[in-house]
Protein backbone atom coordinates (compact mmCIF):
# COMPACT_ATOMS: atom_id res chain seq x y z
CA UNK A 1 0.00 0.00 0.00
CA UNK A 2 2.77 2.26 0.86
CA UNK A 3 4.46 1.73 -2.64
CA UNK A 4 1.29 2.63 -4.72
CA UNK A 5 0.90 5.75 -2.66
CA UNK A 6 3.81 6.80 -3.34
CA UNK A 7 3.35 6.30 -6.91
CA UNK A 8 -0.37 7.82 -6.94
CA UNK A 9 1.45 11.20 -5.21
CA UNK A 10 4.07 11.40 -7.54
CA UNK A 11 1.52 11.13 -10.43
CA UNK A 12 -0.69 14.04 -9.08
CA UNK A 13 1.61 16.06 -8.74
CA UNK A 14 4.37 16.42 -11.41
CA UNK A 15 3.17 17.43 -14.80
CA UNK A 16 0.48 16.78 -17.10
CA UNK A 17 3.06 14.52 -19.80
CA UNK A 18 2.95 11.56 -16.07
CA UNK A 19 -0.42 10.10 -16.70
CA UNK A 20 1.83 6.89 -18.92
CA UNK A 21 4.83 5.38 -17.44
CA UNK A 22 6.29 2.44 -17.22
CA UNK A 23 5.09 -0.78 -15.51
CA UNK A 24 1.60 0.56 -15.77
CA UNK A 25 -1.84 0.50 -17.74
CA UNK A 26 -4.60 2.75 -17.94
CA UNK A 27 -8.26 3.11 -17.49
CA UNK A 28 -9.10 6.80 -19.15
CA UNK A 29 -12.70 8.08 -18.53
CA UNK A 30 -15.02 11.00 -20.12
CA UNK A 31 -17.91 11.30 -18.28
CA UNK A 32 -21.09 13.24 -19.48
CA UNK A 33 -24.72 13.40 -18.19
CA UNK A 34 -26.06 10.39 -20.60
CA UNK A 35 -23.07 8.44 -21.24
CA UNK A 36 -20.06 7.52 -19.51
CA UNK A 37 -16.47 6.50 -22.30
CA UNK A 38 -13.33 5.76 -22.00
CA UNK A 39 -10.43 3.62 -23.02
CA UNK A 40 -8.08 0.68 -21.55
CA UNK A 41 -4.29 1.55 -22.31
CA UNK A 42 -1.47 -1.22 -22.24
CA UNK A 43 1.65 -1.28 -23.28
CA UNK A 44 2.50 -3.79 -26.15
CA UNK A 45 5.00 -5.54 -24.44
CA UNK A 46 3.21 -5.89 -21.42
CA UNK A 47 0.46 -7.88 -24.10
CA UNK A 48 3.37 -9.73 -25.38
CA UNK A 49 4.53 -10.89 -21.59
CA UNK A 50 1.10 -12.10 -21.04
CA UNK A 51 -0.43 -12.92 -23.76
CA UNK A 52 2.92 -14.68 -25.59
CA UNK A 53 1.87 -12.15 -28.50
CA UNK A 54 4.97 -11.02 -30.58
CA UNK A 55 3.20 -6.95 -30.87
CA UNK A 56 5.95 -4.90 -32.77
CA UNK A 57 7.64 -3.10 -29.87
CA UNK A 58 10.26 -0.64 -32.05
CA UNK A 59 7.15 2.31 -31.61
CA UNK A 60 6.76 2.13 -35.42
CA UNK A 61 3.49 -0.47 -35.01
CA UNK A 62 0.90 0.05 -37.04
CA UNK A 63 -3.27 -1.03 -36.99
CA UNK A 64 -2.37 -3.51 -39.47
CA UNK A 65 0.01 -5.05 -37.41
CA UNK A 66 -1.89 -5.76 -34.47
CA UNK A 67 -5.24 -6.25 -36.05
CA UNK A 68 -5.07 -10.05 -35.95
CA UNK A 69 -4.38 -10.02 -32.35
CA UNK A 70 -7.52 -7.79 -31.25
CA UNK A 71 -9.55 -10.35 -30.67
CA UNK A 72 -7.07 -12.51 -28.33
CA UNK A 73 -6.41 -8.78 -25.98
CA UNK A 74 -10.43 -7.69 -26.31
CA UNK A 75 -10.74 -11.86 -24.64
CA UNK A 76 -8.20 -10.61 -22.09
CA UNK A 77 -9.05 -7.11 -20.82
CA UNK A 78 -13.11 -8.57 -20.33
CA UNK A 79 -11.43 -11.42 -18.21
CA UNK A 80 -9.08 -8.77 -16.16
CA UNK A 81 -11.49 -5.99 -16.13
CA UNK A 82 -15.22 -4.71 -15.58
CA UNK A 83 -16.80 -1.66 -15.39
CA UNK A 84 -20.14 -0.72 -13.70
CA UNK A 85 -22.23 2.31 -13.50
CA UNK A 86 -24.65 3.40 -10.46
CA UNK A 87 -23.71 -0.32 -9.50
CA UNK A 88 -25.35 -1.47 -12.61
CA UNK A 89 -23.97 -4.77 -14.26
CA UNK A 90 -20.17 -5.19 -14.85
CA UNK A 91 -18.94 -5.12 -18.22
CA UNK A 92 -16.54 -3.78 -20.78
CA UNK A 93 -18.43 -2.81 -24.19
CA UNK A 94 -15.70 -2.24 -26.40
CA UNK A 95 -16.42 0.07 -29.21
CA UNK A 96 -13.30 0.36 -31.17
CA UNK A 97 -9.18 -0.09 -30.60
CA UNK A 98 -6.46 2.18 -31.55
CA UNK A 99 -2.66 2.46 -31.33
CA UNK A 100 -1.93 5.83 -28.51
CA UNK A 101 2.04 6.53 -29.47
CA UNK A 102 4.16 8.19 -26.63
CA UNK A 103 7.75 8.54 -25.74
CA UNK A 104 8.19 5.34 -23.59
CA UNK A 105 6.39 2.78 -26.40
CA UNK A 106 2.97 2.27 -27.50
CA UNK A 107 0.03 1.44 -25.95
CA UNK A 108 -2.72 -0.35 -27.59
CA UNK A 109 -6.41 1.62 -26.56
CA UNK A 110 -9.26 -0.37 -26.51
CA UNK A 111 -12.26 2.33 -26.56
CA UNK A 112 -15.20 1.34 -24.77
CA UNK A 113 -18.75 3.14 -23.93
CA UNK A 114 -21.62 2.90 -21.72
CA UNK A 115 -24.41 4.78 -23.17
CA UNK A 116 -28.08 6.16 -23.28
CA UNK A 117 -27.78 6.33 -19.20
CA UNK A 118 -31.19 6.78 -17.80
CA UNK A 119 -29.17 9.74 -15.44
CA UNK A 120 -26.31 11.50 -14.61
CA UNK A 121 -23.67 8.80 -13.35
CA UNK A 122 -22.97 9.31 -9.44
CA UNK A 123 -20.59 6.63 -9.44
CA UNK A 124 -17.93 4.36 -11.32
CA UNK A 125 -17.20 1.03 -10.11
CA UNK A 126 -14.53 -0.74 -11.89
CA UNK A 127 -12.43 -4.42 -10.98
CA UNK A 128 -8.81 -4.28 -12.73
CA UNK A 129 -6.10 -6.90 -12.08
CA UNK A 130 -4.30 -6.88 -16.00
CA UNK A 131 -0.82 -7.64 -16.04
CA UNK A 132 -0.77 -7.58 -12.44
CA UNK A 133 -2.18 -11.09 -11.61
CA UNK A 134 1.08 -11.89 -13.37
CA UNK A 135 3.77 -9.10 -12.58
CA UNK A 136 2.85 -8.04 -8.55
CA UNK A 137 4.93 -5.10 -9.34
CA UNK A 138 2.32 -3.55 -12.20
CA UNK A 139 -0.33 -0.73 -11.15
CA UNK A 140 -3.14 0.46 -12.94
CA UNK A 141 -4.93 3.40 -12.48
CA UNK A 142 -8.70 4.81 -13.32
CA UNK A 143 -7.98 8.26 -14.87
CA UNK A 144 -11.37 10.85 -15.23
CA UNK A 145 -9.82 12.49 -18.01
CA UNK A 146 -13.38 14.69 -18.83
CA UNK A 147 -16.07 15.58 -16.91
CA UNK A 148 -17.47 19.12 -17.40
CA UNK A 149 -19.28 19.33 -13.56
CA UNK A 150 -16.21 19.26 -11.73
CA UNK A 151 -13.87 21.35 -14.17
CA UNK A 152 -12.00 18.23 -15.56
CA UNK A 153 -10.98 19.21 -18.89
CA UNK A 154 -8.31 16.43 -20.96
CA UNK A 155 -6.77 15.48 -17.61
CA UNK A 156 -4.24 12.67 -17.48
CA UNK A 157 -2.45 13.42 -14.04
CA UNK A 158 -6.71 13.20 -12.54
CA UNK A 159 -6.42 9.80 -10.43
CA UNK A 160 -9.51 8.26 -9.18
CA UNK A 161 -8.50 4.97 -8.12
CA UNK A 162 -5.04 3.12 -7.96
CA UNK A 163 -5.29 -0.74 -8.28
CA UNK A 164 -2.57 -3.18 -6.95
CA UNK A 165 -2.99 -7.00 -6.73
CA UNK A 166 -5.89 -8.19 -4.77
CA UNK A 167 -7.66 -4.37 -4.69
CA UNK A 168 -10.96 -6.24 -6.36
CA UNK A 169 -13.66 -3.79 -6.94
CA UNK A 170 -13.23 -0.19 -6.53
CA UNK A 171 -16.01 2.42 -6.51
CA UNK A 172 -15.50 6.27 -7.55
CA UNK A 173 -17.92 8.41 -6.35
CA UNK A 174 -19.37 10.95 -9.20
CA UNK A 175 -22.03 12.40 -6.87
CA UNK A 176 -20.29 15.39 -5.56
CA UNK A 177 -20.87 17.44 -8.83
CA UNK A 178 -22.92 20.37 -10.21
CA UNK A 179 -23.99 22.25 -13.20
CA UNK A 180 -22.51 25.38 -10.67
CA UNK A 181 -19.25 23.44 -10.39
CA UNK A 182 -18.33 23.37 -14.08
CA UNK A 183 -19.89 27.23 -14.57
CA UNK A 184 -16.92 28.01 -11.66
CA UNK A 185 -14.53 26.29 -13.41
CA UNK A 186 -14.65 27.92 -17.00
CA UNK A 187 -14.79 30.97 -15.24
CA UNK A 188 -11.55 29.94 -13.75
CA UNK A 189 -10.46 29.27 -17.66
CA UNK A 190 -11.34 32.40 -18.59
CA UNK A 191 -9.12 34.48 -16.25
CA UNK A 192 -6.03 31.80 -16.46
CA UNK A 193 -6.45 32.28 -20.40
CA UNK A 194 -6.45 36.21 -19.98
CA UNK A 195 -3.41 35.80 -17.84
CA UNK A 196 -1.02 33.61 -19.93
CA UNK A 197 -2.66 35.36 -22.98
CA UNK A 198 0.99 37.63 -23.75
CA UNK A 199 -0.53 39.08 -26.60
CA UNK A 200 -4.18 40.14 -25.38
CA UNK A 201 -1.92 41.49 -22.37
CA UNK A 202 0.11 43.58 -24.55
CA UNK A 203 -2.69 44.92 -26.76
CA UNK A 204 -4.47 46.37 -23.29
CA UNK A 205 -0.96 47.73 -22.42
CA UNK A 206 -0.34 49.42 -26.03
CA UNK A 207 -4.22 51.25 -25.01
CA UNK A 208 -3.86 51.59 -21.75
CA UNK A 209 -0.48 53.73 -22.43
CA UNK A 210 -1.95 56.50 -23.66
CA UNK A 211 -4.51 56.60 -21.22
CA UNK A 212 -3.35 58.97 -19.16
CA UNK A 213 -1.95 61.51 -21.91
CA UNK A 214 -3.70 63.99 -24.32
CA UNK A 215 -2.66 64.89 -27.64
CA UNK A 216 -1.80 68.57 -27.23
CA UNK A 217 -1.22 70.87 -30.52
CA UNK A 218 0.62 67.64 -31.51
CA UNK A 219 2.11 66.86 -28.15
CA UNK A 220 1.37 64.65 -25.50
CA UNK A 221 0.35 66.06 -22.08
CA UNK A 222 -0.72 64.51 -18.83
CA UNK A 223 -4.50 64.35 -18.12
CA UNK A 224 -4.77 66.80 -14.99
CA UNK A 225 -7.67 64.64 -13.43
CA UNK A 226 -8.25 60.74 -12.57
CA UNK A 227 -11.79 60.83 -13.85
CA UNK A 228 -11.14 61.78 -17.19
CA UNK A 229 -8.51 59.27 -17.11
CA UNK A 230 -10.46 56.16 -15.61
CA UNK A 231 -13.26 57.21 -18.12
CA UNK A 232 -11.02 56.72 -21.41
CA UNK A 233 -10.37 53.66 -19.88
CA UNK A 234 -13.57 52.08 -19.08
CA UNK A 235 -14.57 53.14 -22.85
CA UNK A 236 -11.37 50.61 -23.90
CA UNK A 237 -12.21 48.29 -22.38
CA UNK A 238 -15.97 48.60 -22.95
CA UNK A 239 -15.67 48.33 -26.80
CA UNK A 240 -13.04 45.76 -26.65
CA UNK A 241 -15.25 43.79 -24.21
CA UNK A 242 -17.92 44.17 -26.53
CA UNK A 243 -15.93 43.03 -30.10
CA UNK A 244 -14.36 40.21 -28.14
CA UNK A 245 -17.79 38.68 -27.09
CA UNK A 246 -19.35 39.30 -30.68
CA UNK A 247 -17.04 36.94 -32.39
CA UNK A 248 -15.89 34.34 -28.98
CA UNK A 249 -19.54 33.75 -28.89
CA UNK A 250 -19.93 32.95 -32.70
CA UNK A 251 -17.20 31.11 -32.70
CA UNK A 252 -18.19 28.81 -29.49
CA UNK A 253 -21.66 28.39 -31.26
CA UNK A 254 -20.40 27.29 -34.38
CA UNK A 255 -21.71 30.18 -36.53
CA UNK A 256 -18.44 31.44 -37.55
CA UNK A 257 -14.87 30.05 -38.11
CA UNK A 258 -11.62 31.95 -39.06
CA UNK A 259 -8.23 30.43 -39.88
CA UNK A 260 -6.05 29.94 -36.91
CA UNK A 261 -3.00 31.24 -38.43
CA UNK A 262 -5.12 34.46 -39.74
CA UNK A 263 -6.21 35.09 -36.39
CA UNK A 264 -3.06 34.86 -34.37
CA UNK A 265 -1.41 36.64 -37.18
CA UNK A 266 -3.66 39.74 -36.74
CA UNK A 267 -4.12 39.68 -33.04
CA UNK A 268 -0.05 40.10 -33.23
CA UNK A 269 -0.82 42.99 -35.99
CA UNK A 270 -3.53 44.56 -33.48
CA UNK A 271 -0.53 44.93 -31.33
CA UNK A 272 2.03 46.69 -33.87
CA UNK A 273 -1.23 49.25 -35.11
CA UNK A 274 -2.00 50.18 -31.48
CA UNK A 275 1.45 50.91 -30.52
CA UNK A 276 2.13 52.81 -33.48
CA UNK A 277 -0.69 55.04 -32.86
CA UNK A 278 1.15 56.20 -29.85
CA UNK A 279 3.92 57.32 -31.81
CA UNK A 280 2.16 59.05 -34.74
CA UNK A 281 -1.45 59.58 -34.07
CA UNK A 282 -2.67 57.71 -36.94
CA UNK A 283 -5.81 57.15 -35.99
CA UNK A 284 -7.05 60.17 -33.61
CA UNK A 285 -10.86 60.32 -32.51
CA UNK A 286 -11.02 56.35 -34.79
CA UNK A 287 -9.23 54.74 -32.56
CA UNK A 288 -12.32 53.35 -31.26
CA UNK A 289 -13.18 51.88 -34.59
CA UNK A 290 -9.45 50.24 -34.74
CA UNK A 291 -10.25 48.81 -30.73
CA UNK A 292 -13.35 47.54 -31.99
CA UNK A 293 -12.12 46.03 -34.91
CA UNK A 294 -8.84 44.49 -33.65
CA UNK A 295 -11.47 43.14 -30.54
CA UNK A 296 -13.52 40.80 -32.84
CA UNK A 297 -10.31 38.67 -33.74
CA UNK A 298 -9.13 38.48 -30.23
CA UNK A 299 -12.47 36.80 -29.57
CA UNK A 300 -11.58 33.98 -32.28
CA UNK A 301 -8.84 33.70 -30.04
CA UNK A 302 -10.32 33.11 -26.63
CA UNK A 303 -13.28 31.11 -28.48
CA UNK A 304 -10.16 28.37 -30.16
CA UNK A 305 -9.57 27.41 -26.26
CA UNK A 306 -13.24 26.66 -25.71
CA UNK A 307 -13.11 24.36 -29.29
CA UNK A 308 -10.17 22.48 -27.82
CA UNK A 309 -11.31 21.03 -24.86
CA UNK A 310 -14.89 19.13 -26.17
CA UNK A 311 -17.54 20.71 -24.09
CA UNK A 312 -20.72 18.93 -23.67
CA UNK A 313 -23.44 20.26 -26.10
CA UNK A 314 -25.75 20.63 -23.29
CA UNK A 315 -23.19 23.09 -21.24
CA UNK A 316 -22.37 24.84 -24.24
CA UNK A 317 -23.85 28.07 -23.34
CA UNK A 318 -23.07 27.50 -19.70
CA UNK A 319 -19.66 27.60 -20.85
CA UNK A 320 -19.37 30.40 -22.80
CA UNK A 321 -20.85 32.43 -20.08
CA UNK A 322 -18.52 31.28 -17.84
CA UNK A 323 -15.21 31.61 -19.68
CA UNK A 324 -16.19 35.25 -21.06
CA UNK A 325 -16.67 36.28 -17.63
CA UNK A 326 -14.15 34.81 -16.14
CA UNK A 327 -11.83 36.49 -19.46
CA UNK A 328 -13.91 40.11 -18.35
CA UNK A 329 -12.37 39.38 -14.45
CA UNK A 330 -9.23 38.77 -15.47
CA UNK A 331 -9.17 41.91 -18.06
CA UNK A 332 -10.19 43.79 -15.53
CA UNK A 333 -7.41 43.27 -12.86
CA UNK A 334 -4.92 43.71 -15.17
CA UNK A 335 -6.16 47.04 -15.72
CA UNK A 336 -6.39 47.73 -12.20
CA UNK A 337 -2.66 46.80 -11.52
CA UNK A 338 -1.60 48.48 -14.81
CA UNK A 339 -3.45 51.90 -14.66
CA UNK A 340 -2.78 53.19 -11.10
CA UNK A 341 0.58 53.13 -11.91
CA UNK A 342 0.85 54.97 -15.60
CA UNK A 343 -1.75 57.64 -13.77
CA UNK A 344 1.52 58.10 -11.19
CA UNK A 345 3.69 58.10 -13.91
CA UNK A 346 2.37 60.47 -16.15
CA UNK A 347 3.50 63.80 -15.22
CA UNK A 348 7.15 62.68 -15.27
CA UNK A 349 9.17 63.56 -17.80
CA UNK A 350 10.62 60.10 -18.55
CA UNK A 351 6.72 58.88 -19.08
CA UNK A 352 6.12 60.74 -22.37
CA UNK A 353 9.96 61.77 -23.46
CA UNK A 354 11.21 57.65 -22.41
CA UNK A 355 8.49 55.15 -21.60
CA UNK A 356 5.55 55.86 -24.19
CA UNK A 357 8.72 55.99 -26.89
CA UNK A 358 10.42 53.09 -26.10
CA UNK A 359 7.38 51.12 -24.92
CA UNK A 360 6.10 51.38 -28.06
CA UNK A 361 8.69 50.76 -30.25
CA UNK A 362 9.27 47.88 -28.06
CA UNK A 363 5.69 46.71 -28.93
CA UNK A 364 5.65 47.07 -32.50
CA UNK A 365 9.31 44.98 -32.94
CA UNK A 366 7.61 41.93 -30.79
CA UNK A 367 4.58 42.44 -32.70
CA UNK A 368 6.07 41.92 -36.48
CA UNK A 369 8.34 39.31 -35.24
CA UNK A 370 5.01 37.40 -34.07
CA UNK A 371 3.48 38.78 -37.02
CA UNK A 372 6.05 37.34 -39.30
CA UNK A 373 6.59 33.71 -37.89
CA UNK A 374 2.07 33.44 -37.75
CA UNK A 375 1.41 34.94 -40.67
CA UNK A 376 4.29 32.81 -43.04
CA UNK A 377 4.73 30.17 -40.60
CA UNK A 378 8.30 30.36 -40.59
CA UNK A 379 10.61 29.98 -37.08
CA UNK A 380 12.58 33.71 -37.04
CA UNK A 381 16.68 32.96 -35.11
CA UNK A 382 16.25 34.35 -31.68
CA UNK A 383 11.72 33.62 -31.92
CA UNK A 384 12.52 30.50 -29.20
CA UNK A 385 14.31 32.99 -26.73
CA UNK A 386 11.84 35.61 -27.51
CA UNK A 387 8.60 33.32 -26.70
CA UNK A 388 10.29 32.46 -23.39
CA UNK A 389 11.21 35.97 -22.36
CA UNK A 390 7.30 36.86 -22.86
CA UNK A 391 6.38 33.79 -21.24
CA UNK A 392 5.00 31.81 -24.51
CA UNK A 393 5.35 27.95 -25.06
Amino acid sequence: MIRTAVALIVLLFSSHALAHKVNQSYVFVDVYDERVEGRVDITMADLNDVLGLALPTDGAATMADIESAVPTIQAYVREHAAMGIDGGPMSMPFTGVAITALPLGQYVSLNFAFVELASPPQSIELRYDGIMHARTTHRAFLVIQNNWKTGTFDQEGNIALSFEPGSGVLSHDLSDTSTFGGFAAMVEMGVHHIWIGIDHILFLLALLIPSVVRRVDGQWQPVESFRDAIIYVLKIVTIFTLAHTITLSLAALGKVTLSPRIVESIIALSIAVAAVDILIPVFGRRIWLVIFGFGLFHGFGFASILGGIGIPPKYLVHSLLGFNLGVELGQVVIVCALFPILFALRRQTIYIKGLMRIGAVALIVVALYWFIERGFEIDLQGGALLNRLLGRS
